[in-house]
């Protein structure tokens, strides 16, 4: 299998895990037993599993439209491995025969089909997702020393921005401080006392302790997928099933579905850098979700939040610890 196909094959699962909410069981990659032979695991793309009925879905992810073939194979699984239903799905479609063939077996077909730009403007514009970024101003950052007896100020400057892990770890830190405060009102002006940072050094000296100081915005970065397709049964007429709103690397995902439902999926590892002195707030907003009470969107982040920080801009100061 290659990574296309089983990315696709994934995209298939998280569409199917929208449609059916909690009502049934979603797995993918799924082994289960041949009924002719227990002892012999048989490979199924995914399975929807819900009390004593299991359907099978089959993904083809080729360039060509799927034909009457594969058609007759997923029906003879669907026989022998005695399944409730079989779903095929197919990147590229189908042709009319193998439409009509499925008819006949009953085999559903499902489709994925890039919509032009027209048609995503009859339903009204993209989904947006914004991400917002603390802004950092007037910094003075202080480091605590037991003595700062010898060092040349230029030096130890020099020896703080060698080592930019320390303000990924410091502004990363104090990012939390400012999300669980809800009274700030930007901009703010802010200042912590000592902050136990760990074990750092400058110059060969550790650092017992640090103070920050400064003004805090936020600004945030709109992005919006540039991809549109619609899941649905491959027919003249219209019969969507769900939507899917992705980026072309698929590291932002978003999946409505028609009955009310919605689900983003976010690798955290694509989230663009904010400008110097900004650091990833961690805040994600996302407008134009559908949802019901019952089942309001969902949020699926992948990767870490924590972002590498570029301070270009503060005073550093060092000073000697006084007990």
């Amino acid at each position: 299998m290659t990574k296309t196909s089983e990315e696709f094959e994934k995209q298939i699962k998280r569409i199917h895990d929208v449609l059916v909410q909690d009502t049934a069981v979603v797995t993918w990659n799924d082994k289960i037993p041949d009924p002719h032979n227990p002892k012999q695991p048989r490979q199924i793309d995914i399975t929807i599993k819900k009390e004593n009925e299991i359907t099978h879905i089959e993904c083809r992810d080729h360039k060509e439209p799927q034909n009457t073939k594969w058609i007759e194979e997923l029906f003879g699984r669907k026989v022998s491995l005695q399944a409730t239903a079989m779903i095929a799905v197919s990147s590229s479609g189908f042709t009319e025969g193998a439409i009509i063939k499925a008819k006949t077996l009953g085999v559903y077909l499902c489709d994925l089909k890039y919509l032009e730009a027209e048609e995503i403007l009859s339903w009204g514009r993209k989904t947006v997702i914004t991400f917002s970024y603390y802004t950092f101003s007037n910094l003075r950052i202080s480091f605590f020393l037991d003595s700062i007896k010898g060092i040349i100020p230029e030096e130890a400057q020099k020896g703080i921005f060698s080592k930019p892990e320390y303000m990924d770890v410091l502004f990363n830190q104090i990012k939390y401080q400012f999300n669980q405060n809800t009274d700030f009102i930007f901009p703010y002006g802010f200042q912590f006392g000592k902050i136990e940072f760990g074990n750092i050094e400058i110059l060969g000296r550790e650092v017992k302790g640090l103070s920050l100081r400064g003004d805090v915005d936020i600004i945030n970065f709109d992005y919006e997928c540039p991809t549109f397709q619609s899941f649905q049964v491959p027919s003249k007429g219209y019969n969507l099933i769900a939507s899917v709103e992705k980026n072309d690397a698929s590291q932002i995902e978003i999946i409505k579905s028609k009955t009310g439902f919605s689900k983003i999926f976010i690798d955290l590892s694509i989230i663009p850098h904010g400008p110097p002195n900004s650091v990833f707030a961690g805040k994600i907003t996302v407008n134009k979700l559908i949802g019901s009470k019952k089942y309001p969107p969902q949020f699926e982040l992948i990767g870490s939040q924590e972002k590498e920080v570029f301070i270009n801009e503060a005073e550093f100061v060092l000073a000697e610890l006084i007990e």
